[in-house]
């Protein structure tokens, strides 16, 4: 009795959309079902080579699958390609099918390429991804557990790339460069150079986070259409000295490594709208870069965490004549905030016309939280535009202060 296979009252769309989804050692297989379903695979738009760690294909099952993947999907155009980077079998480990995988995505014109090191079991060196990447389709790539220490990032070769996401990688490369690029992440890891800025070259950039790595923090060059951006510095930063002298006798310590000349960051945020400057307290980049006297003309809305003095927040008050929006996320204000040394710059005037919305979240209210107020209040805004939130109820009135 003939079996009616109900998969034909779906169209081509429908099922590439399924197919989209699965893996390409799970998609692979419906194209021995008849012909339409291998028509389909072959046309559809996304690629996942991605597996489980408990059931990714061993090293000959994995070459033998990038070999059909190639050979019966030929040079159908690509839109997605997602590649776990997994070691061939030989002595040196090295990736030279998942370098095939990459060749093939770009041949493909794919617009959009994901590179991650597998997630196995048991250790295997990290894929030293090869940068040299030719593609005039290519516009997003997301790079995660990947060695680029001997990587060249000047993206002259991508000149539509506009979303570039680097995580948990190693990089030693001097400069991070592209004209086309738009949105830039460095997060969550990410292993810098000890003794060297990176040089990050983007001037049609509009969005940048740069948080969690460890090493010096990178040099922005001029960046005049970036609209919003978050830079975090935590304990894997370098920029600190570890005397505690700012200028000790280490020739190694992060604060050897600063520009003379020139600021490291906030000289590229002149036209940003949305800023977020968090940092530990003994981190001297915002401090020093802040001697520079940056103007911030087009921020609207500013957060900060406790690494500022009072001079430093009426630094950057006077320099940001748009901003409506001010947000401080206090722990301990004592070592920092309420370190002030001159009061020349505090009792200066200066004008705050468009804050509207001062937000102050704070452990307690304490002497720091006051002098923040009195500073605050200098600049002539209004205690009605004042909220503090503390972690318990409080009945503390900003008007009392």
């Amino acid at each position: 009795m003939h079996t009616r296979d109900h998969f034909e009252d779906l169209t081509d769309d429908i099922l590439w959309h399924v197919l989209s989804f699965l893996p390409a050692n799970e998609a692979l297989p419906t194209c021995v079902l008849d012909t339409r379903w291998r028509d389909l695979w072959r046309h559809t738009t996304s690629l996942h080579l991605v597996f489980d760690g408990s059931v990714f294909p061993r090293y000959k099952r994995f070459e033998q699958l990038v070999k059909l993947v190639i050979h019966l999907r030929g040079e159908s155009p690509l839109v997605t390609c997602e590649i776990d980077a997994y070691p061939d079998d030989d002595p040196e480990h090295t990736f030279r099918n998942t370098k095939l995988l990459i060749d093939y995505a770009l041949a493909c014109e794919a617009e959009e390429l994901v590179v991650r090191a597998a997630d196995i079991r048991y250790d295997i060196p990290m894929f030293d991804v090869p940068l040299n990447l030719i593609s005039h389709h290519l516009k997003t790539l997301h790079l995660e557990r990947i060695n680029l220490d001997h990587s060249d990032l000047k993206f002259s070769g991508c000149p539509v790339l506009e979303d570039l996401c680097i995580q948990l990688c190693s990089i030693r490369a001097s400069e991070i460069s592209s004209m086309s690029l738009k949105r830039l992440s460095i997060i969550d890891v990410c292993y810098l150079r000890h003794v060297v800025r990176i040089q990050i070259c983007a001037p049609g950039l509009i969005s940048l986070q740069l948080y969690d790595f460890e090493g010096l923090t990178p040099c922005l060059e001029n960046m005049p259409l970036l609209e919003t951006a978050y830079v975090g510095l935590g304990d894997g930063c370098y920029d600190f000295c570890r005397d505690g002298q700012w200028d000790c006798s280490n020739p190694f310590c992060g604060c050897h490594f600063y520009p003379v000349n020139n600021g490291v960051l906030l000289g590229g945020f002149s036209n940003v709208v949305k800023l977020e400057l968090i940092a530990l307290p003994k981190m001297f980049i915002y401090k020093w870069d802040l001697e520079c006297c940056p103007i911030f003309c087009k921020l609207r809305t500013l957060i900060l965490n406790e690494w500022f003095t009072a001079n430093e927040l009426v630094c950057i008050l006077q320099h940001s004549p748009l901003l409506e929006m001010l947000t401080l996320q206090l722990g301990n204000t004592e070592s920092n905030i309420g370190a002030m040394g001159g009061q020349e710059m505090i009792e200066k005037s200066f004008v705050c016309a468009h804050l509207k919305v001062v937000n102050i979240e704070c452990k307690e209210v304490d002497e720091g939280i006051h002098k923040i107020l009195k500073t605050l209040r200098t600049g002539g805004i209004l205690c009605d535009h004042i909220s503090i939130k503390t972690p318990a109820p409080s009945t503390y009135s900003v008007g009392a202060a």
